[in-house]
């Protein structure tokens, strides 16, 4: 693959020349790479004929490309001039066919881009690589349609409206498919389809402040979502099913509408936006499914539709036998384009264009290696000084990216492009993205960073709102470090393409976009002239900035190894690595870290705290971001107040009588809030700030949002403290949207932790919140006060590690106002070094000459720290405004003076002992005996000292706790280039053993440091390695610091000190670089850090039992201590208190009070082997105390321990700064052993409290180790206190433990914030003593299970015994009474005890709402139960029925990876004991059932099923039941349902079982196969335990009425008045106390009637039985919760497809407790039968039928008449014999239809069983209305007969017949007594049906009925009927047998032949009568007429026949 150019030849150019004529040649650009041509000499029209050839590599040149041709006069002395330039585009080259030249004549342009005389001739001809495609065949305007944006679909089909828009019927909204692809393989007959809808998402819905939700809804059925609120951006994810059955025709013509409400509106739902379309449409997708496509919302209601939001859905149809695709929700950018819309025709979607003007570029870093760059300056060949880097932009939206021209080799590009995006408006989009790439030549193009604009920034809708508008203003993109790298890390590209955050800045873009709505862009790119791009030269215009950075400690550091320093940067601006910017004092001095006494390090900054300043120059957008820090004020203050009530109000869910404090608290957030609206917004100061149109618009936009908010908080109820939170919590949403400022020119700060050239850790802070401001609140949160930074390690991929702490001040603003800074921090004085490091290196290894030449020497010998610069003293001048003062000195680093040990308590001095041989020989000693780890030489053991202060804890020791033999000894044929083995070999020949001895410190002394030496050197093995101030044997290079103080020449600010290093001649500067800054505190004080860490509670486990090991490490300023451990635990109390003490701080006490430094604590979780895991962390701030002002202990607090984002856990502690300055501390805390406690005054105050477990049993425990657990016992921990339950005998035997009481007292707090969590551990104890802990759980939440007092209780208590026995006496006086045993045999000889006509069905019916399917069930007075929408434990009312025994899920596992491994089913009872209780108080769960297992008989009444998933092959199913409790077992499977999704079982199972051991009740649903396997459809599993413990009594749901007969009889083994007794002394109330005149009870006080529930009108059933029972039935509703007669409903899961539900099952259970007496009789809830009927129809006669047809011969009008009729749903179509030649519209009949039917009476249901197809051996069953249709027909011979007129009469409904045909007329078609439109033929009474006649009741009808039709669509009578209808039982139908039409047995009546006129009849069969009645009677005179003149016609002719005979015999005389 190449590009040739052939320059031919030039005319007509410049002549520069004064002498002469100009020596013009060539040069081309391309891809970086120059090529030119010969020089010719003397001519102004030269010929070259040179070709120049690219070689292009494997990757193909971009169509947007560029050629950049310059034509120059070339100079022997001088610069070469220019005579003309041209640039050529490569799209056509590159389109055009392979190898084929193209020639240009080119005009040339000069320097200033205008056109020249001058022309210069080109042939340029590109090869493309074999089987690329040149993009010939497709059209230049669909490329550049794509480029700009659109899709090509969009280009090759869009056609604009009259007013600019886009319709979506034009577009192609839809997705473009060949239309009915799928759908031709779809059967003609019936089929059962299932439409699976998930709802995903919404986005950009219009409203504010809404609660949206969404309904989705397919022929009249309705699925809703939840509601969410106050939300644009709703996450629905919520799944629904619809199931049809109909002709695949009607189904792909059904509609799936998809609607968005507000349920907060004025209505109840106020529609948002809705989207419809064809289930065809789906269904012609791929996979017959639509997945995660954006649906347009519109407003149905517009004139013209326009966007009203988006919704993501998928929806998935599936037919017999397909497959549901993955319909799983999803978040990708990869959908958020507009390929993936889907929008109904008709909204209106306007064109529009982003137009992207790209300005320049500036400031980006090297993105190439630089090989041959690096080798030309090798051999000093070319021009080394490469740029690396070759930019280009790139913009994305919408799945849409369109890009710039390549610059080549440009670190600071100017693009000077317009950049357009064709969009449709408006989009679902939230993001433009920015991306600069760099070109590869070789590989793919790399990103060099990324920027995202927010839509919502940059645009608001509404009223007041704008398009999308931005700049010109700068964006800065960030990504990876900037320094370059061969490889990238996973990591460092996803920070380059903005999926992390950026640790670097990688430059910035000048950038504009303005929005034009109404058309698409006629091409992606197009140049910007030279006017347009000067016109921004204003936005350019930059400010001296001035960034400062004191940094007080930095401390958390892991050890480097290396010496470490902080760089600040802004931008390029102090980035020290960055050698094109001026240099600034930006960094620190390298440090060595020193270690903190336990875990980490810190920089020794002892006295002068770093100070560094970075100058730089940036755009002054300060208006700007005043106005940020303005609205980030105001959050603050709403974040604080909100917070400050939250608090309280969980407070206040114990102590509900303090409601002054909330009150308050509310009254001071809504004022605050309410001022800060009023408050002004930062004004612009049009001499420095440069506004922008977006300017305008955000502060208009903020402006109106503050006054409106305002305005709705003033409205604010503030009685309701939760709305109050609601509307705080909606503000602070609405502020955070304000805050945000796209046009921030100014990049971030960055803090990075270096070591050298590498960069270790970082933090990023907006440079609005550290930018100062005269008004504190524009001014940023951070400006100029000290905070402590968390630094950040690129690499860590786990986002919770720590690279450090930094307690730093960081101040931004303007040059101008940095002496505010000085006058803020007058405190302070500054110290500026000249410093510069001599380094010298050893001249031979134990030489001990140092020497600074030579092979190791790698640096100058004066240089900077990291030796890049060189430095030689006597070189370094001072700038301007500075001098030195003093000469050169040598100041050493001290971090080199502290030693390995400094910090430690314990110390291990460590010697290795070396031996030699030869191989097989013997041991000897090494030259180099003693060395250390590295093996360089070391002192011998015995020479080591022991520093002062310190003490040896043992004798010399070798280390036998390694890889090493029995005498410590390890082994090795080399050191140094093989590893170490404990098992020796002959080949070995060296060994060594390590001498380990301890010692510790026992007198603290001054400083552990070392004496340094006078001449002050460091030494050090290599440069790069960390120094130390004493000299060792393996040391090869030192180094010393030599120092030169310098101070301002002038008072005042000072300006930037910079040195100058000049060059050996003096006279000029090779470079620049700047002096160490300090600032010493006049101000420094001591203080004590008190750190009380108390307990902490929800750890995330550590080991895979489940629990962990956890200590708390605190680190804080330069120190760092921990905890002690506590063993296997989540929920450790630690109960000690940390003291840091002389702790050293600079700066006032006032300053300290409130920007003291953070607290870092970390959870580790201690393990034996290994590293300790990190648990959680998080940063407290101190109080500070000052005890001359009075010490109040500060008292504890949560505080929430995190990894990474995630909360794991909390811990309570407290926090105490006492400042220490000559004042007397408080008393130092108790202690315990050698750890001090937390005080008294800060630790909660305890009290002795009782905690009862009810530790009732384990449940689902799984597997630990392969090994079932079976003996289990559970551990409980609260407070330092445990208790053990017993060890369950067998986990399969009873679950349950024997003696579950458990009790144990604890010191607990009093109050119940600080209530400590209880701990649940369970051990399996097995064989051999194992005992491992198999799971674990926490109950946080211990509040919930305290109760009151002892003495609270005994008053209670009391009280209401004496209520009892003062009514003891009315109790005995009350009626007795005996239970009732009356049954269905003796009710049915009392009369009127039983109702037959009643059945179960009746009632669910009306219960459902269906009561025209329940008879006259309800005004009998029967009552209804309650059919539940869910499952019964879901109730809210029934808490899950966790009411007495709770559930409390186990888990093992480690941190995340936790699983749920069982239950624990238990309860708890904490409450406090009093000291002066001398007796033992009552225990609460004393009286609690026995765990004993308990027989239980299970009655599982399956009701019906609802939307099964189908599983046979035509869509449909044949269910049936499976019930399974334990090993027991029963099925329906011979009682199947075939055909069905929604069968109605009406079974009863009946299982036995033993609870807990079968506790779970499993409900399976199967489809029967005939030859495979049935399949699973669903199960549900019921916790039968549950419903057995709770007090709600789930055991037999209680119904309204009390019956003793009938379908509703009483099936409870207990009576209620026993029930209401029981249920009274569970709960501990008064009674029941009965009274008999009138009948009433009395219960806790309340006092209830019979009277009061059955009023004297009211009627009651015949079945009811004794009123006490009633009344007390009546009161057990009304007084307590209990479990009332229901069907619930119960969704279908299945194992394999978790989450899908598969169905619905409506059933419930009754529990019985097992007994040898016959339980009560169960409910027949068996399925009403249908009933075999005959429908007799006799067609007497037909009046006034319409006459279809006119008579051919005697032109009247008539029809041939006859009546068909069939039943609705049925194949049994019949028809009467014909009336012919009906000519008056009467016809007879005397025709008798007969039809079978089975009919449900009680349902007015008609059942019809039909095959679905010829092969099935089932029939299935459908249940319809009773309708019969009769038409009217006209009969035809040839022709098809024609429809005259029909009626469709409900058997069930039918309409009062007429007595005669007169009276035939409107009143009896009820759709035409109003305006007479309607559209139907069906005769019915649909809403009265007081007129209508039950046929099943009247068993016979006769009179008259209209025949209808439909005339324009008006309704109209078209004939009119007589007729007889009678229905019989089967039975009476044999009685009275009667024939078909008048056959035989004609009788029952008797019909007779019709009396039809003699014209009826049937022309071709009766020749005769058709003469006589049709001829002869019309045409009779013509007949005559006709008979005469044939007669008169044959006379004449036989007059002409014998005329000639005659006339010769009459000549010749014949006779």
């Amino acid at each position: 693959m190449s590009l040739e150019i052939k320059v031919v030849s030039a005319s007509s150019l410049q002549n520069l020349e004064t002498l002469g004529k100009s020596d013009p040649y060539v040069t081309i650009n391309f891809q970086g790479e120059k090529k030119k041509t010969e020089v010719q000499d003397g001519t102004l029209d030269p010929v070259w004929e040179e070709t120049l050839k690219w070689e292009l590599g494997t990757k193909p040149p971009r169509a947007d490309e560029c050629i950049d041709i310059t034509v120059k006069d070339y100079e022997r002395i001088g610069k070469n001039r220019l005579l003309g330039k041209a640039t050529i585009a490569l799209r056509n080259v590159v389109h055009a066919a392979p190898g084929t030249p193209l020639d240009y004549d080119l005009g040339l342009l000069d320097a200033n881009d205008s056109p020249t005389v001058g022309t210069l001739k080109l042939t340029i001809s590109y090869t493309p690589p074999a089987g690329a495609s040149t993009g010939g065949g497709r059209s230049i305007g669909a490329l550049a349609a794509r480029s700009a944006g659109v899709t090509s679909e969009l280009a090759d089909g869009i056609s604009a409206t009259p007013d600019g828009g886009v319709d979506a019927a034009t577009v192609g909204g839809m997705p473009q498919m060949p239309q009915q692809r799928n759908r031709d393989k779809l059967s003609s007959a019936k089929t059962k389809f299932q439409i699976r809808v998930r709802v995903v998402e919404g986005r950009q819905l219009m409203g504010c402040n809404i609660n949206p939700v969404c309904q989705v809804s397919m022929n009249g059925n309705a699925r809703q979502t939840k509601a969410h609120k106050g939300t644009t951006t709703p996450w629905f994810d919520q799944i629904f099913f619809f199931q049809v059955e109909k002709l695949p025709a009607e189904v792909m013509e059904d509609y799936l509408e998809f609607k968005v409400c507000n349920s907060s509106g004025i209505r109840a739902s106020t529609l948002i936006g809705s989207f419809k379309c064809e289930v065809g449409m789906v269904y012609d997708q791929a996979e017959h499914a639509i997945l995660n496509r954006w649906l347009v919302l519109a407003n149905p209601e517009e004139p013209t539709p326009t966007v009203q939001g988006y919704l993501k859905v998928c929806v998935a149809v599936l037919g017999p036998g397909d497959v549901c695709p993955d319909i799983t929700a999803r978040q990708s950018d990869q959908d958020d384009v507009e390929a993936n819309l889907l929008w109904s025709a008709g909204v209106h979607l306007q064109p529009a264009t982003f137009i992207l003007t790209v300005y320049c570029a500036q400031n980006l870093p090297r993105m190439d290696a630089g090989t041959m760059q690096t080798l030309k300056e090798v051999l000093g060949i070319g021009k080394a000084s490469k740029e690396l880097v070759d930019p280009y932009l790139m913009a994305g939206y919408a799945g849409r990216e369109v890009q710039t021209k390549i610059l080549y080799t440009n670190e600071n590009p100017e693009f000077r492009q317009n950049l357009h995006m064709g969009f449709l408006f408006p989009s679902m989009c939230n993001v433009i993205k920015i991306t600069l790439k760099d070109w590869d030549r070789v590989g793919d193009d790399d990103t060099i960073g990324t920027a995202l604009i927010p839509i919502s920034a940059i645009s608001a809708p509404g009223e007041n709102g704008y398009l999308p508008t931005f700049g010109p203003s700068w964006v800065s993109v960030y990504g990876a470090r900037r320094e370059w790298e061969l490889l990238d890390s996973n990591d460092a590209e996803k920070m380059n393409e903005g999926s992390e955050e950026g640790c670097a800045y990688r430059g910035r873009a000048l950038l504009a976009l303005h929005t034009q709505v109404g058309s698409y862009p006629p091409s992606p790119t197009t140049a910007l002239d030279n006017e347009e791009f000067n016109r921004i030269m204003r936005y350019r215009g930059t400010r001296k900035f001035i960034l400062k950075c004191q940094i007080s400690g930095a401390w958390h550091l892991e050890d480097a190894g290396k010496p470490l320093e902080v760089e600040v940067s802004i931008g390029n601006f102090g980035n020290k690595l960055e050698n094109t910017m001026m240099p600034s004092p930006s960094s620190t001095h390298p440090s060595n870290p020193v270690f903190d006494g336990c875990k980490y390090y810190f920089l020794p900054w002892s006295g002068a705290e770093p100070f560094v300043t970075v100058h730089c120059d940036y755009e002054d957008v300060t208006h700007r971001l005043h106005c940020v820090n303005h609205i980030t004020a105001i959050i603050m203050t709403v974040k604080k107040n909100l917070h400050s009530l939250k608090s309280l109000l969980r407070g206040r869910r114990y102590k509900q009588e303090e409601d002054k404090e909330v009150e308050d608290c509310i009254q001071t957030a809504l004022s605050n809030l309410v001022s800060a609206c009023n408050m002004a917004l930062p004004e612009v100061d049009p001499v420095r700030h440069t506004e922008t149109s977006l300017d305008r618009h955000l502060r208009d936009r903020r402006r109106l949002e503050l006054d409106q908010m305002k305005t709705t908080v003033l409205k604010v109820d503030t009685s309701d403290p939760q709305q109050v939170v609601v509307e705080l919590e909606s503000a602070l949403d609405t502020l955070e949207v304000l805050a945000q400022e796209p046009q921030s020119s100014i990049p971030d700060v960055f803090l990075w932790m270096m070591s050298g050239t590498k960069r270790l850790a970082y933090v990023r802070i907006p440079a609005h919140s550290v930018l100062f401001a005269h008004e504190p609140t524009s001014q940023g949160t951070l400006a100029g006060k000290f905070h402590t930074y968390t630094l950040r390690k690129p690499e860590d991929e786990t986002k919770w590690g720590v690279g450090g702490v930094l307690r730093a001040s960081v101040w931004l603003g303007r040059e101008e106002e940095g002496r505010d800074w000085w006058q803020a921090h007058q405190d302070l004085q500054l110290t500026v070094y000249a410093e510069s490091y001599e380094n010298q290196v050893i001249s031979v290894p134990g030489s001990g000459k140092w020497v600074d030449s030579g092979v190791l020497m790698t640096r100058p010998k004066f240089s900077d720290a990291d030796g890049r610069l060189s430095l030689p003293l006597e070189s370094i001048t001072f700038s301007d405004g500075w001098t030195f003062q003093g000469d050169w000195f040598i100041d050493p680093d001290p971090s080199v003076r502290f030693t390995a040990d400094a910090g430690r308590n314990l110390f291990t001095e460590e010697v290795f002992e070396q031996q030699m041989r030869v191989p097989g020989g013997t041991w000897i000693p090494a030259p180099n005996t003693w060395a250390d780890a590295r093996g360089h030489p070391a002192c011998a053991r015995n020479d080591i000292n022991l520093p002062e202060g310190w003490a040896w804890r043992d004798a010399w020791t070798y280390d036998l706790q390694r890889a090493v033999d029995g005498e410590g000894w390890e082994y090795t044929v080399e050191s140094g280039l093989l590893g170490w083995s404990p098992q020796e070999k002959l080949y070995h020949v060296s060994r060594r053993r390590r001498w380990i001895r301890e010692r510790h410190l026992v007198q603290k002394v001054e400083k552990h440091q070392e004496t340094l030496p006078v001449d002050g050197w460091e030494y050090a093995p290599l440069f790069r390695l960390q120094f130390h101030a004493l000299e060792r044997k393996m040391d090869v290079v030192r180094r010393r610091r030599w120092r030169r103080r310098l101070v301002p020449t002038q008072p005042g600010l000072p300006p930037t000190p910079r040195l100058s290093i000049k060059t050996e001649k003096g006279d000029e500067i090779s470079q620049l670089t700047c002096p160490r800054m300090y600032v010493i505190s006049a101000e420094r004080h001591m203080y004590q850090l008190r750190a009380h860490i108390y307990q902490a509670r929800d750890l995330p486990a550590g080991d895979k039992t489940g629990l962990s090991d956890p200590y708390a490490v605190v680190s804080f300023c330069n120190g760092t201590q921990q905890t002690d451990r506590q063993n296997a635990t989540l929920c450790p109390t630690w109960d000690q208190t940390l003291i840091f003490d002389d702790v050293e701080l600079t700066g006032p006490v006032a300053t300290t009070r409130s920007q003291a430094p953070d607290i870092v604590i970390e959870v580790f979780d201690w393990d034996a082997r290994g590293a300790p895991e990190f648990l959680g962390r998080v940063f407290c701030s101190p109080s500070v105390v000052e005890a001359s002002l009075g010490y109040q202990p500060h008292a504890l607090q949560w505080y929430p321990l995190a990894r990474g984002d995630v909360t794991q856990g909390e811990l309570l502690a407290s926090f105490e700064l006492l400042l220490k300055d000559g004042e007397e501390l408080p008393m130092l805390p108790p202690t315990r052993g050698d750890l001090f406690m937390v005080p008294f005054g800060v630790r909660p105050l305890l009290q002795r409290t009782r905690v009862e477990v009810l530790c009732w049993g384990v449940r689902n425990m799984a597997t630990y180790e392969l090994q079932s657990v079976t003996r289990p016992s559970i551990e409980f921990e609260c407070g330092g206190e445990r208790v053990i339950s017993p060890i369950m005998a067998n986990i399969r035997l009873n679950p349950n433990f024997d003696e579950p009481h458990l009790v144990f007292d604890v010191e607990l707090p009093k109050e119940e914030l600080y209530m400590p969590p209880l701990t649940l551990r369970v051990v399996d104890h097995r064989s051999f003593g194992s005992k491992p802990v198999v799971a674990t759980a926490v109950v946080n939440e211990l509040h919930k299970y305290s109760v009151e007092p002892r003495a609270a209780r005994e008053s209670t208590l009391m009280t209401v015994l004496m209520k009892q026995d003062s009514t003891a006496s009315k109790h005995k006086d009350g009626p007795s009474y005996s239970r009732p045993t009356l049954n269905h045999v003796q009710a049915a000889r009392e009369p009127g005890t039983v109702d037959t006509e009643i059945d179960w069905w009746a009632k669910y019916y009306v219960s459902c709402g269906q009561s025209e399917r329940a008879g006259a069930y309800f005004s009998k007075g029967y009552e209804k139960l309650e059919v539940l929408a869910g499952a019964l434990e879901d109730e809210s009312r029934f808490s899950g029925f966790k009411d007495l025994v709770d559930i409390v899920p186990l888990f093992r596992g480690h941190g995340s990876h936790a699983q749920e491994v069982g239950e624990f089913k238990g309860t708890f009872r904490v409450y406090p004991l009093s000291p002066d209780d001398s007796e033992e108080p009552p225990l609460i769960l004393d009286g609690f059932p026995s765990p004993s297992p308990q027989e239980v008989v299970a009655r599982v009444y399956v009701v019906l099923g609802q939307d099964l998933a189908p599983k046979d092959a035509g869509g449909s199913s044949d269910p049936y039941i499976v019930v399974k409790l334990g090993k027991m077992m029963k099925t329906s499977k011979d009682n199947y349902r075939p055909n069905t999704l929604n069968p109605l079982f009406g079974e009863v199972f009946e299982v036995a079982g033993t609870l807990p051991l079968h506790k779970d009740l499993l409900v399976q649903v199967w489809d029967r196969d005939l030859i495979t396997s049935d399949d699973l459809i669903g199960e549900t599993t019921i916790d039968l335990e549950n419903r057995y413990l709770t007090r709600h009594r789930a055991t037999i749901g209680l119904p309204r009425q009390y019956h003793v007969s009938g379908g509703n009889k009483w099936r409870d083994i207990e009576l209620p008045t026993e029930i209401l007794k029981k249920a009274a002394h569970l709960r501990n109330l008064e009674g029941p106390v009965w009274q008999s005149q009138p009948l009433s009870l009395t219960l806790s006080g309340v006092q209830y009637s019979l009277t009061d529930f059955e009023p004297p009108d009211s009627v009651l059933p015949p079945t009811v039985g004794d009123s006490k029972e009633r009344l007390a039935l009546y009161v057990l509703h009304k007084a307590m919760p209990l479990v009332p007669e229901h069907v619930e409903t119960r969704v279908l899961m299945h194992p394999a497809h978790p989450g899908l539900p598969q169905g619905q099952l409506k059933l419930w259970v009754d529990i019985y407790p097992f007994t040898k007496d016959p339980l009560p009789t169960a409910v027949d809830i068996t399925p009403r039968q249908a009933h075999k009927y005959v429908l007799r129809i006799v067609v007497y006669n037909v009046f006034e039928a319409p006459l279809q047809e006119t008579s051919f011969v005697g032109g009247e009008k008539m029809s041939d008449v006859y009546v068909k009729g069939w039943l609705q749903g049925t194949t049994n179509v019949q028809k009467t014999d014909i009336h012919y030649r009906c000519m008056d519209g009467d016809g007879n009949f005397n025709w008798r239809l007969v039809y079978d039917l089975k009919m449900m009476e009680a349902e007015q249901v008609m059942v019809v069983e039909h095959k679905e197809h010829p092969w099935s051996l089932h029939t299935t069953e459908q249940r319809r209305p009773p309708q019969l249709t009769l038409q009217l027909w006209d009969n035809d011979l040839i022709l098809r007969d024609d429809y005259l007129s029909e009626m469709t009469l409900d058997l069930c409904r039918l309409p009062k017949p007429a007595k005669s045909v007169g009276g035939v007329g409107p009143s009896q078609v009820p759709q035409m007594m109003g305006d007479g439109d309607a559209n139907s033929v069906a005769i019915t009474m649909l809403d009265d049906h007081t007129n209508s006649i039950n046929l099943f009741e009247a068993k016979r009808i006769y009179g008259f009925y209209p025949f209808t039709r439909i005339v324009e669509g008006r309704t109209e009578i078209a004939g009119k009927i007589e007729m007889e209808m009678e229905v019989l039982t089967e039975e009476e139908s044999k009685l009275r047998p009667a024939g078909q039409g008048r056959d035989e047995p004609n009788m029952n009546p008797k019909l007779a032949e019709p009396d039809r006129p003699a014209t009826s009849f049937l022309w071709i069969s009766s020749p005769w009568k058709s003469f006589k009645h049709i001829l002869w009677k019309n045409y009779k005179w013509y007949c005559i007429t006709l008979v005469l003149l044939l007669l008169l016609l044959l006379f004449l002719l036989l007059f002409l026949y014998s005329l000639p005979g005659a006339t010769i015999d009459y000549l010749i005389g014949v006779d």
